[in-house]
């Protein structure tokens, strides 16, 4: 029997879409006829429970239908509700490989890093005790640099005490050859016609009135040997201490210009007036010596040692003047300020240093004699120096200070003038 009309273009597809099953569910749902052939030539079995009772639609089929379509959808329901549950065991089975993947990389990680935190903590312990060991050196070489510089700056002591000693033991010894030749000048000395030695002067001398000459002989001789002693004791020090021995005349001793510093009775009696400071400055500053030195007409006044001992302790006494003396001729030179310098003892033979005189000169270097102080020449110089004229003292002693102060002058610390060099102190 030839199908409805409406199924024809339906006939050739070889596979009918949701939409074409669609269409032709509705062209046999309106053709009863055509569903009752259809339902007459199929079974239950071939089409299916629910789709027979479409077809056939015997009483009751729509409750039947809905309790086919119910176990359907319940069935679908459980068979969405497994295939949920596997794909959700799968997806949390490979979440757990992955989990135990990177659990295992981190734990082969954490190894790793614990390997290397006991390798750094190792090294910081051996750093430390180097660090410890370090330490205690230093602190060793510390004391050891202290006690050092304690001998050096003793042994320097030491120098200037043996270098006034041999002073003293030169000038009791030039005093003592002096008396001699007094003595053998004297009347009744023997003679036979060559200069007799000490020793015969003395045994001439025995037999004749007057001092005993054998016994000034072996005085001399005693002195000559103690001053050799000396002598020889001081050039081992330098030695030791690095000193070359000997001092250049340019270096060690400059002229003063030739205007005396003595400025005479009239000078004396005059009260002086120290140098005003501008407001605002203060009088241990490097701007206050600045200033004091650009006054007019002013003689600088040094205590040499007391400025070489806070500058450079650690030299020996002849590097110490020579190297103060060209600072203070530097600044002489830049400020026309004439520089009076004084150390303690006739250390050098000014005799023997030879400087090229220039037209003018600005520092004079000065030596007390062996039983005077080099603060007393200071003071005395305050004293003589006309007070018309600043004078600017530089000395860190109490005693200096304070005598130079009741003398009208000016005072700058040993450290200040060392500043104002461009020296410090450290």
């Amino acid at each position: 029997m030839p199908p409805p009309s409406a199924l024809r273009p339906y006939l050739g597809f070889a596979k009918l879409s949701p939409a074409a099953l669609s269409a032709i569910a509705r062209v046999v749902d309106q053709d009863d006829d055509f569903r009752a052939r259809v339902a007459a030539s199929v079974d239950a079995d071939a089409v299916g429970r629910g789709a027979w009772l479409w077809l056939a639609r015997p009483p009751g089929w729509l409750d039947d239908l809905a309790v086919i379509e119910a176990e359907d959808t319940e069935r679908r329901a459980g068979r969405e509700a497994d295939q949920r549950a596997a794909r959700d065991e799968r997806s949390a089975v490979r979440r757990l490989a992955a989990t135990q993947a990177a659990l295992t990389r981190a734990e082969t990680v954490g190894e790793e890093r614990r390997l290397e935190l006991d390798r750094l903590q190792r090294e910081l312990d051996d750093v430390r005790r180097a660090r410890t060991a370090t330490e205690a050196r230093l602190a060793e070489l510390e004391a050891t640099v202290a006690e050092l510089q304690e001998a050096r700056a003793s042994a320097v002591r030491n120098l200037k005490d043996a270098e006034a000693r041999l002073v003293s033991r030169a000038t009791e010894l030039k005093a003592v050859k002096a008396r001699v030749r007094e003595l053998e000048a004297a009347p009744g000395r023997a003679t036979s016609g060559a200069e007799a030695s000490p020793v015969e002067a003395g045994e001439a001398a025995a037999r004749a009135p007057g001092p005993d000459l054998g016994v000034v002989a072996r005085e001399l001789t005693r002195a000559a040997q103690g001053a050799t002693s000396l002598a020889e004791g001081l050039t081992g020090l330098a030695a030791a201490l690095g000193d070359a021995g000997s001092e250049t005349g340019s270096s060690a001793l400059v002229p003063a210009p030739a205007d005396p510093p003595v400025g005479g009775a009239a000078g004396r009696r005059e009260r002086r007036t120290p140098v005003a400071l501008p407001g605002g400055l203060l009088d241990d500053s490097v701007a206050a010596a600045a200033h004091l030195l650009r006054a007019p007409d002013a003689v600088l006044v040094v205590d040499g040692y007391n400025v070489t001992m806070t500058g450079w302790p650690e030299l020996a006494a002849a590097e110490q003047r020579r190297r103060l003396v060209a600072l203070l001729a530097d600044l002489a030179a830049r400020t026309s300020t004439r520089v009076e310098l004084v150390f303690d003892g006739a250390e050098v033979d000014t005799g023997a240093i030879t400087v090229p005189a220039p037209a003018r000169q600005w520092v004079r270097v000065r030596f007390s004699l062996p039983d005077i102080e080099a603060d007393d020449v200071v003071l005395d110089l305050v004293a003589q120096i006309p007070a018309s004229r600043p004078v600017i003292v530089v000395s860190s002693d109490n005693r200096v200070r304070e005598g130079a102060r009741r003398g009208g002058a000016n005072l700058l610390y040993s450290r200040q003038l060392l500043d104002t060099l461009g020296v410090g102190t450290g």
